[in-house]
């Protein structure tokens, strides 16, 4: 299915449209200038996951295709993302290939996808429900979706959109994971396997790299990398680790599954 930025209703705002090409540039500058920070969290990921050879796994919303850094070989894995920016600006060495579409629409076919994995990128989907249908319409039965973002009222999300939300010129307003996030799961036809709030770090070699990193990762332009570096201190904290310094992060990961006796 070929999209163009119409289809995709993407603004057609000049300095809007500029705008969103240099967030996700700056996006992309954080995770190849620091691509270990976030091992913890993409390890959490695919903690939930048993993959098979040949397994067919779908990386909902790719961004860069970051998650190719940590995952096998042998297996099937397509990066589906639904910004054209990130789809022209990232998917960097990542071997497997990359397909843009539409939100909410999956070009994959009903009951052929073993996994869908998520990470961090649904808190921009305002209405969950229409996308949980897409993603249980294209798993197998048993096949299984695992997904990890900021939870309702987290340090995390607080620090989103009180911090970063007054401090980008994109702003933030994210829609994070909460009750009713369960109840669209079990709407769409799937499972709840496992739910758990966890607390790990993203690792650096000293605050200051913190600081950098967040101010690129989440396009704070109208703040400075010492405005940054207090912000983090406020909301989140640090550790001091055996090597570097420790930014506290938390998500919420959620597995679910298609049961064996629902099929389309």
């Amino acid at each position: 299915m070929e999209l163009s930025k119409d289809s995709l209703n993407f603004p057609i705002i000049k300095d809007v449209a500029v705008l969103g090409i240099e967030r996700a540039d700056s996006y992309h500058k954080a995770m190849l200038e620091y691509p270990q920070a976030r091992d913890q969290e993409f390890q959490a990921v695919l903690d939930m996951v048993r993959f098979a050879k040949n397994d067919v796994v779908i990386d909902y919303p790719a961004g860069g295709g970051y998650l190719s850094w940590y995952v096998p070989r042998d297996i099937r894995m397509v990066h589906v993302e639904t910004s054209e920016l990130f789809a022209e600006l990232g998917h960097s060495r990542s071997p497997f290939p990359q397909q843009l579409s539409a939100c909410n629409e999956l070009d994959q076919n009903s009951n052929s996808v073993d996994w869908v994995l998520s990470v961090a990128g649904l808190h921009h989907v305002l209405n969950k429900l229409p996308l949980f249908k897409e993603f249980a319409r294209t798993l197998r039965p048993g096949g299984q979706l695992v997904m990890a973002d900021a939870s309702q009222g987290s340090k995390v999300s607080r620090f989103l959109d009180d911090w970063v939300g007054s401090h980008s010129s994109t702003g933030h307003t994210g829609s994070y994971f909460n009750d009713t996030t369960l109840k669209e799961i079990n709407r769409a036809g799937l499972a709840l396997l496992r739910l758990q709030e966890k607390h790990y770090h993203w690792r650096f070699p000293t605050k200051q790299d913190a600081a950098r990193y967040c101010k690129l990762m989440f396009g704070a332009d109208l703040a400075s990398e010492a405005a940054m570096l207090e912000a983090l201190e406020q909301y989140l904290g640090f550790d001091q680790l055996e090597q570097g310094v420790g930014l506290k992060w938390q998500l919420q990961f959620i597995s679910c599954i298609k049961p064996l006796a629902i099929l389309d």
